[in-house]
């Protein structure tokens, strides 16, 4: 099933909250991070071109798109992040830089976080390099 990403709740056939089990069977690598962080594993699906982070019960929590993300047909990797703005139409709540090293030169990325529709895309020189998606986690009231 391939149909791209779906807000707060998929991209393709990966299940936000879903049990990473359901797709070990597809071509991947597995990490495991020493340090403590939001998660202590990751995949990376060779075939599929995203990362999959997972919670400590290995229910999926984060999808990172960094090849291609497909979004209403249109790819937003490499996309400029002004043309994204204006089709989405939902303003980031949060903003923050990063310097990055990629390929032994160093991008000070812009990370914009758009809680409400559970994405975060980071910009290099205005133009899209990834997409992370999440499932909103609604606070009680």
């Amino acid at each position: 099933m391939k149909e791209g990403l779906v807000l707060n709740t998929a991209y393709n056939d990966f299940i936000l909250d879903a049990d990473i089990s359901n797709y070990l069977y597809k071509n991947h690598t597995k990490e495991v991070y020493k340090e403590s962080t939001f998660t202590n594993r990751s995949y990376h699906f060779y075939d599929d071109g995203i990362d999959v982070w997972c919670d400590n019960d290995g229910r999926i929590n984060t999808i990172r798109c960094a090849f291609s993300c497909f979004y209403q047909g249109i790819d937003l990797i490499g996309l400029p992040f002004q043309t994204f703005l204006s089709a989405i139409r939902v303003l980031p709540d949060n903003y923050e830089q990063i310097y990055l090293l990629v390929n032994g030169r160093g991008q000070n990325q812009h990370v914009y976080d758009f809680s409400t529709i559970g994405l975060q895309v980071w910009v290099w020189r205005q133009k899209i390099k990834s997409v992370l998606i999440y499932k909103v986690i609604e606070e009680a009231r």
